[in-house]
């Protein structure tokens, strides 16, 4: 179901928050049923959140909130199975793509360009895919699926395979080392498609892996710069 919002962040923005979902309710008044009952949620929110009655304006909330979005996630289902389907014709390319370049490897399309830089990208293609297919199988179930994030599944095996690439290379090149591996495990390609597989499939991941390299650039930036003059 939707997120559901605490007392204290209702008390900072309870009437600005009740007016977004009001605003939200508005595009469902084709579904009399639901915009009426939260509607009414609302209403009644409102008047409670006046009275400073914090802890069942809050039930009021949270209760709206939750058949909007399941009214909302209803009405998208079409469109999550058709990004469903597109998630698969992601992955038979990707599979087609890895079967046909082990099973002919000197093929003039690819001889010479298929290396373990490549493979680590379709590794993080291949985990942005799992992760949008889960994304979109979970939401459904949950009833909370929210059409606006359709440019996401779109994208995400995309992203996923330039981030597998990415966190590639920051290992490869020795810029960041994982805790507890060492250097001879890191050496096996299977290591490397892991890696890249979670960069794929987790943003946070790949983030992380980002703000180590940065903070290593900045640590040698530090050490590097010029030394002071001593007076």
């Amino acid at each position: 179901m939707a997120q559901h919002i605490t007392e204290e962040v209702l008390k900072e923005n309870g009437l600005r928050l009740f007016d977004k979902l009001e605003e939200t309710a508005r595009a469902l008044e084709t579904d009399r049923a639901v915009f009426e009952e939260s509607s009414k949620l609302i209403l009644e929110g409102r008047d409670l959140l006046g009275q400073g009655n914090f802890a069942d304006a809050l039930v009021k909330y949270n209760s709206a909130s939750d058949k909007i979005t399941a009214a909302i996630s209803a009405r998208s289902e079409p469109l999550a199975k058709r990004l469903l389907r597109v998630e698969f014709v992601y992955l038979f390319i990707l599979l087609l793509l890895g079967y046909l370049t082990c099973k002919w490897p000197n093929f003039c399309l690819w001889s010479g360009v298929i290396n373990q830089s490549i493979q680590t990208a379709w590794f993080g293609a291949l985990g942005g895919i799992t992760i949008a297919i889960y994304g979109i199988y979970s939401h459904v179930q949950q009833k909370d699926f929210d059409p606006k994030f359709q440019l996401w599944y779109l994208c995400k095996p995309v992203i996923g395979a330039i981030f597998g690439w990415f966190v590639y290379l920051i290992f490869f090149l020795g810029l960041v080392s994982v805790q507890g591996l060492g250097e001879q495990k890191m050496a096996r390609p299977e290591m490397a498609f892991l890696i890249a597989f979670l960069a794929g499939f987790s943003e946070r991941f790949t983030i992380k892996m980002i703000d180590k390299l940065m903070s290593v650039l900045t640590t040698y930036e530090s050490k590097s710069g010029p030394a002071k003059k001593q007076g």
